[in-house]
């Protein structure tokens, strides 16, 4: 065999598992979310991480049946307002239907300037994305969720 077929294969198979694995991202990330508990919930900020320059803001909350929990804010919250999540403070959540590693703001916090949206560990292990320009609101809840 030439160089050029073996190029050739070499290329292909490139390819082929560069295509396989954007189909497969497609389809994890196309899918719904899991479900949504939309009963809002008081969350008590305990600390912020700092992973990969990222900041996400760890809440403690109370689910239905009395259990504590610890999981981050999916909003990742903008510079401008970082400075009100301190430990101690409280908003207001929700959380999905089985605990995960992330919760949501709820409406009542649409003031809040988020800059983009982290939900590793709910789909993926890593999924997250900026939001442009930085605004107020929630765009992760308008996203679709599981019945």
């Amino acid at each position: 065999m030439g160089w050029e077929v073996v190029l050739c294969v070499l290329l292909g198979v490139v390819l082929v598992a560069t295509a396989t694995t954007l189909i497969g991202l497609t389809r994890v990330t196309s899918a719904p979310l899991p479900a949504l508990d939309r009963s809002s919930r008081t969350g008590t900020v305990t600390s912020i991480h700092t992973s990969d320059e990222t900041e996400i803001v760890m809440v403690e909350y109370v689910d239905p049946a009395g259990e504590r929990h610890t999981a981050g804010l999916a909003d990742l919250v903008h510079g401008s307002w970082i400075d009100r999540f301190v430990p101690g403070s409280r908003w207001q959540v929700y959380a999905f239907r089985e605990p995960g590693p992330r919760v949501f703001l709820a409406e009542a916090h649409d003031d809040v300037v988020r800059r983009g949206y982290n939900l590793d560990g709910v789909r993926l292990g890593g999924e997250s994305g900026p939001v442009h320009p930085p605004r107020p609101g929630n765009l992760l809840l308008k996203w679709r969720f599981e019945e």
